[in-house]
């Protein structure tokens, strides 16, 4: 029982000192080890696919984002109402746009990348405006000169 019980003692010790990890001293960040230069191996179809991946996006001319809708009506005097509500929309800091979706045309306000953003705008319009609501559409890439 004490040579299984010794054997067993060392077994662990052996394990247990086998897990201390010696620190290297390596200096990553040494120009002159790896004189600045990187090589990037990549197949040939991941080039291929990036190019496709541009010209959609180019396509597309924007990507999905929020926008509020203010009005939205299908009557014969529609095209003008929603043209004359666009040019008298009062929020300057939000650009609005009249858009034709099939029977209606429709003015929708601001460029938001995401729903919080909408929905801060809606808190603000649904005073003016009592039936907008937040949608989900195509937007214009946004501007982050201003």
């Amino acid at each position: 029982m004490k040579y299984l019980f010794t054997i067993v003692s060392l077994f662990i010790i052996s394990v247990c000192y086998s897990q201390n990890i010696e620190p290297i001293d390596i200096d990553y960040f040494n120009p002159v080890t790896y004189n600045g230069k990187v090589k990037v191996s990549q197949d040939s179809q991941l080039e291929n696919f990036m190019e496709t991946h541009v010209g959609l996006n180019k396509k597309r001319r924007g990507f999905y984002g929020y926008r509020v809708k203010i009005y939205a009506q299908n009557h014969q005097n529609a095209r003008s109402q929603a043209n004359a509500i666009r040019l008298r929309f009062e929020y300057s800091r939000h650009k609005a746009y009249v858009t034709y979706t099939e029977p209606n045309f429709e003015v929708v306000v601001g460029d938001f990348t995401n729903r919080f953003e909408a929905v801060a705008l809606l808190e603000d319009l649904i005073k003016d405006y009592p039936e907008a609501y937040i949608v989900k559409t195509i937007i214009s890439y946004p501007n982050h000169n201003e």
